[in-house]
């Protein structure tokens, strides 16, 4: 996660548009709210309605001199992606440091108990954020449904002879770009709850200690045997001659 605004960086978008990461115009920016340290609490934002709503600090970001705030949705998966990743890297550092036996099995067991217990919570976080990704992918799909029926009425109505070029330019440009966003989004969607999936598959794989890579360790480390001393050679016995008798006819 970037590092939080802060009430002087806002100074020169007060008044201005904010927009979301696809391009939507949110608002306009109408006052910040900060902390003591400058750190910015939350703002407040004018919509085209002229209704007042309240953005999240952690929201925000500035890109490309233009004030962004990123919706819910992003700004927690960016949280919880975060902290998975961590976890997931302590996780398999741990169990590194105990299969080459440089950690105490007690203590290696009740650092991987608080570990497995930190990764079942963002378990739980990350499904509650994919059932929200969803509902957002379902939302969307409606909103193309509805834009590309109002394209089709648009242009029905300039073929019949309804609008003038300039008014049905100016009606498609905006339609077209509505559902460019919301292609943009579904992307950043999809792209979102796959990585949630895999760093998810990567916490199952390691959720039995290494037992395995422990042992190979072991193996690998152990003190070769000395060699066995071959016997004794013992020098062949003297080829006694054969007693011959001799028989007198």
């Amino acid at each position: 996660m970037p590092a939080r605004l802060t009430i002087d960086m806002l100074q020169e978008f007060i008044g201005e548009n904010v927009f979301d990461p696809y391009g939507r115009v949110v608002g306009r920016l109408v006052s910040p709210d900060s902390d003591v340290d400058g750190t910015i609490v939350s703002v407040a934002v004018e919509d085209e309605a002229r209704r007042i709503r309240f953005i999240d600090g952690r929201a925000l970001r500035i890109e490309e001199g233009k004030l962004v705030a990123w919706p819910e949705w992003k700004v927690t998966a960016a949280e919880v992606i975060a902290n998975y990743q961590r976890a997931l890297k302590r996780m398999r550092g741990l169990d590194e440091m105990y299969s080459r036996n440089e950690v105490p099995g007690a203590i290696y067991h009740e650092m991987r108990k608080r570990l497995s217990t930190k990764i079942e919570e963002l378990k739980n976080k990350s499904r509650k954020l994919k059932n929200m990704i969803i509902e957002r992918m379902r939302e969307i799909e409606d909103e193309n449904l509805s834009l590309d029926r109002a394209i089709a009425n648009l242009k029905m109505s300039y073929l019949a002879g309804e609008l003038t070029e300039k008014a049905y330019k100016t009606a498609i440009e905006m339609l077209r770009s509505a559902k460019d966003s919301n292609a943009r989004e579904l992307e950043d969607l999809k792209a979102t709850k796959a990585k949630l999936e895999a760093l998810e598959s990567g916490a199952v794989a390691i959720t039995k200690p290494k037992q395995e890579e422990k042992k190979r360790y072991e193996e690998k480390h152990e003190q070769p045997a000395a060699p066995a001393k071959p016997a004794p050679v013992t020098a062949p016995e003297a080829i006694q001659p054969i007693p011959v008798k001799l028989i007198e006819g």
